[in-house]
C-alpha cells in the first residue's frame, strides 16, 4: 500500500502539491496522466524516496520514508520497488541477461546460479530469453524496454513505478508493454505517468493534478469493474472520511511487516567483477588518461635522472677540467707579507692543498724524436692564465706536460699527432750531470711563449733536484680541494691581502649555469608532470559525466553509497596499475632513446621506479577518486537526470 497524507511539496516559490491525500489501489494499474510539468515525475520521486524534502507524510509497505536515513531508502528500494524507464537506463556495454541480474545482486542468499536461473525465466515469459547474451544497445525499443521490465521484476517487488514507460516506443511497441505492465498489475502495485492517451486506456484508475492536489478522473467503475465498491465513491467524495480512513489503514501498517525483507549487501566477488566489466566497457578512455598520466610521470622521473646526468655531465666537467683547482699566489716586492707567511697561509686552510714553492727554471731541453727545442729561461705557469687548444692538462699524480703550440710546431710537423707520445724533459741537476724526465703530451695550449706545464709531482722532483734560490722563490702553487670552493677561496685570500691567479670568474659563471640548468630541469619536470595531470582529470571527467545515469540507476536498485565507491574504487586501482605498467614501458623507452642519443642511459636506480609507482598510483587513484567524489555523491534522480 502506497499512503499520501497531508502531503505538501513545492520548489522554491512554485507549489506543487498542497494537503494531499490519496490512497493508491493495491495490485492495480493507476495512471497518474497529465503533460510535462503537471508534477507527475515529482510524485514518482517521492514515492521512490529520491526527494525527501516535502512535508506531511508518505508511507509504502508500511514505511514512513521521512524516518529512513540515506543507506535505508536504498533497503526500501531494493525490497519494494521495481522501476521502468523511458529510456530505459539500461547499462551499455552490457548484455541482456547482464542488466537484468543488476536488480538481484544484492541479494547474497542467493547463489550466481539460481540468479541466472531466476533472470533466464523472466526473459523467457517476456520472450526474449534468445537475446540474452545479446548487448542492449543493438535490441530495439520494444526489447530494451522488456529488459528493463525484467529487471524491475527479477526482485519481485511489491510496487512497480514506470515513467513514461512508452514514451520512446511505437504504436504496437506501447501495446505490447502495455499489456505486460496490466498483467503484473494483478499481483503488484503499478503506477505509470504518461501524457499518453492510448496508455491511459489500460488503467483501472486515472489521476491528474489539480489544484495543488490528486484529482481521480477515471475509476475502475467508469471501466466497468464492479470491484470498487460504492462506498469508496463516497469515500473519495467526502474528505474528513477519508483522512480517516487513511490514518486507520496507516497505523495497521506502522513498520515492516514482510517477513521477506532482505537487507542487500555487495559481494566482493561481485563488486570486482562488476568493477572489471565497467573497466573494460570504459578501457578506451581509461587507456588514453593512463597514457597521459603515465607519459607525464615517466617524463617527470625521466627529467629528474637527467638531472642526475646533468650533476654527473657537471662533474665529469669538474674531473676533466681539474687544474681549475689550481691557483697561484705571485711573489713580488708589492705583496707586502713574505713568501714565507703566504705559504703558511695557504697551508693553514684546510679546503686547500698540494701547497709548495714555484721557481724559475734555466736550460730546459724539450726533446721528441730527433728533433730538439731549448729553453733558455723557464718561469712558473699560472694556470688560470693559460687555454687548452688540445688533450688536457696534466695530472698531478702522473708523468705528464702540456705544451705551446708554437713549440709543437717545431717539434712535429704534425702538432695534433704529439698527443699521447713521449717526449723527453732534459735539466741539469745540482752536481751539473743532465737528467732526464720522460713525460706523455697529454695537450696543448694556445700560449704566446714558449712555455710548458708538467705535473706538478714532476715539477716539485725538478725543483728538489736543480740548484735553485730556495730563498726566491717566483710564486706559492696550491690547489682548491672543492671546484664549487674556488671563488670562495679567491676572495677569502684577496681579503688578507694576498694576490692569487685563479679561474674564479669562469668558476662562477659555470657555477650560475650549472645551476639555472639544473633548475630548467626541475621546472620542466613539475610542468610535464602537472600538464599529464590536467589532461588526464579532462579525460577522467568525460568519463565520469556519462556515468551519471549508471550511477542514478545503480542508486534505484537498492545500490548504496558505499557498494557504488566500492565499484569505482577497484576501477581506479585498476586505473592506477594500467597507467604503472604503462609508465615502465615509457621508461624503458625513453632509456633506449637517451643511449642512442648520448650514448648513455636516465641512470635509474631502485628510487627512480619507486618515484615512478608512488606519483603513478596517488595521481591516478587520487584524481580518479577526486573526480569521482561528486558523481558517487549525487542523489539518485538527480544522475538519472544528468
Amino acid at each position: 500500500m502506497i499512503a499520501l497524507k497531508r502531503l505538501n511539496k513545492s520548489f522554491g516559490d512554485t507549489k506543487i502539491y498542497n494537503e494531499v491525500n490519496y490512497i493508491f489501489k493495491e495490485n492495480k494499474l493507476t495512471c497518474f496522466f497529465g503533460p510535462s510539468g503537471s508534477g507527475k515525475t515529482t510524485l514518482l520521486n517521492l514515492i521512490a524516496g529520491f526527494d525527501s524534502d516535502y512535508e506531511g507524510e508518505i508511507k509504502a509497505e508500511g514505511v514512513r520514508l521521512k524516518d529512513l536515513s540515506m543507506d535505508e531508502l536504498c533497503e526500501y528500494r531494493f525490497n519494494n520497488i521495481g522501476f521502468v524507464f523511458q529510456n530505459y537506463n539500461l547499462l551499455k556495454g552490457y548484455t541482456a541477461l547482464e542488466n537484468v541480474l543488476m536488480g538481484i545482486n544484492l541479494k547474497n542468499e542467493i547463489t550466481e546460479c539460481e540468479k541466472r536461473k531466476m533472470a533466464l525465466e523472466i526473459l523467457r515469459s517476456l520472450g526474449i530469453a534468445d537475446k540474452k547474451d545479446q548487448s542492449v544497445e543493438t535490441m530495439s525499443g520494444g526489447q530494451k524496454q522488456r529488459v528493463a521490465i525484467a529487471r524491475a521484476l527479477i526482485n519481485d517487488p511489491k510496487i512497480i513505478l514506470a515513467d513514461e514507460p512508452t514514451g520512446a516506443l511505437d504504436g504496437e511497441a506501447t501495446k505490447v508493454i502495455m499489456e505486460i505492465l496490466k498483467e503484473i498489475s494483478k499481483e503488484k502495485t503499478v503506477i505509470i505517468i504518461t501524457h499518453d492517451e492510448e496508455v491511459a486506456h489500460y488503467a483501472d484508475e486515472i489521476i491528474e493534478l489539480e489544484e495543488y492536489g490528486i484529482a481521480i478522473k477515471k475509476s475502475a467503475i467508469e471501466r466497468g469493474n464492479d470491484e470498487i465498491r460504492a462506498d469508496e465513491e463516497e469515500l473519495l467524495s467526502n474528505e474528513s472520511l477519508a483522512m480517516k480512513v487513511l490514518a486507520e489503514k496507516l497505523e495497521s501498517k506502522n513498520g515492516i511487516e514482510d517477513k521477506t525483507y532482505v537487507k542487500p549487501k555487495l559481494s566482493k566477488k561481485i563488486s570486482t567483477k562488476l568493477s572489471m566489466k565497467n573497466f573494460r566497457i570504459h578501457f578506451f578512455k581509461f587507456m588514453i588518461a593512463a597514457i597521459i598520466i603515465a607519459f607525464g610521470s615517466s617524463a617527470f622521473v625521466g627529467s629528474l635522472s637527467s638531472k642526475k646526468i646533468t650533476g654527473r655531465i657537471i662533474e665529469e666537467f669538474k674531473t676533466k677540467n681539474f687544474f681549475y683547482n689550481s691557483g697561484q699566489a705571485p711573489i713580488n716586492k708589492e705583496i707586502k707579507k713574505t713568501h714565507e707567511e703566504i705559504l703558511n697561509i695557504l697551508k693553514a686552510k684546510e679546503d686547500v692543498e698540494n701547497v709548495y714553492f714555484q721557481y724559475d727554471l734555466e736550460n730546459i731541453t724539450l726533446k721528441s724524436g730527433d728533433k730538439s727545442l731549448e729553453v733558455e729561461y723557464k718561469v712558473p705557469t699560472a694556470l688560470s692564465k693559460e687555454s687548452l687548444v688540445y688533450g688536457d692538462m696534466p695530472k698531478g699524480n702522473k708523468k705528464e706536460i702540456v705544451i705551446a703550440m708554437n713549440m709543437a710546431n717545431r717539434l712535429s710537423s704534425d702538432t695534433k699527432a704529439l698527443l699521447g707520445k713521449e717526449i723527453v724533459l732534459q735539466y741539469k741537476d745540482k752536481d751539473g750531470t743532465i737528467k732526464e724526465e720522460k713525460l706523455i703530451v697529454c695537450g696543448l695550449t694556445n700560449s704566446q711563449y714558449q712555455d710548458f706545464v708538467v705535473s706538478s709531482n714532476v715539477e716539485k722532483g725538478i725543483y728538489d733536484n736543480t740548484n735553485i734560490h730556495k730563498d726566491k722563490p717566483t710564486a706559492v702553487a696550491f690547489e682548491v680541494k672543492n671546484f664549487e670552493e674556488i671563488s670562495r677561496v679567491d676572495k677569502e685570500l684577496r681579503d688578507l691581502g694576498i694576490e692569487v691567479l685563479t679561474r674564479a670568474e669562469e668558476v662562477d659563471s659555470f657555477q650560475n649555469s650549472f645551476v639555472k640548468l639544473i633548475k630548467l630541469y626541475t621546472a620542466l619536470s613539475y610542468i610535464i608532470l602537472v600538464v599529464g595531470m590536467a589532461i588526464s582529470a579532462v579525460m577522467l571527467y568525460k568519463v565520469s559525466i556519462e556515468r551519471y545515469t549508471e550511477v542514478g540507476l545503480l542508486g534505484a536498485l537498492g545500490y548504496k553509497m558505499k557498494n557504488i565507491n566500492s565499484i569505482i574504487f577497484k576501477e581506479s586501482l585498476y586505473f592506477a596499475m594500467l597507467s604503472t605498467g604503462l609508465s615502465g614501458a615509457f621508461i624503458f623507452v625513453l632509456q633506449e632513446v637517451y643511449k642512442k642519443q648520448f650514448g648513455y642511459g636516465l641512470e635509474l636506480n631502485i628510487m627512480s621506479f619507486v618515484i615512478l609507482v608512488g606519483i603513478n598510483l596517488v595521481l591516478a587513484m587520487v584524481l580518479s577518486n577526486v573526480i569521482n567524489l561528486r558523481l558517487i555523491k549525487t542523489e539518485p534522480a538527480k544522475a538519472l537526470r544528468s
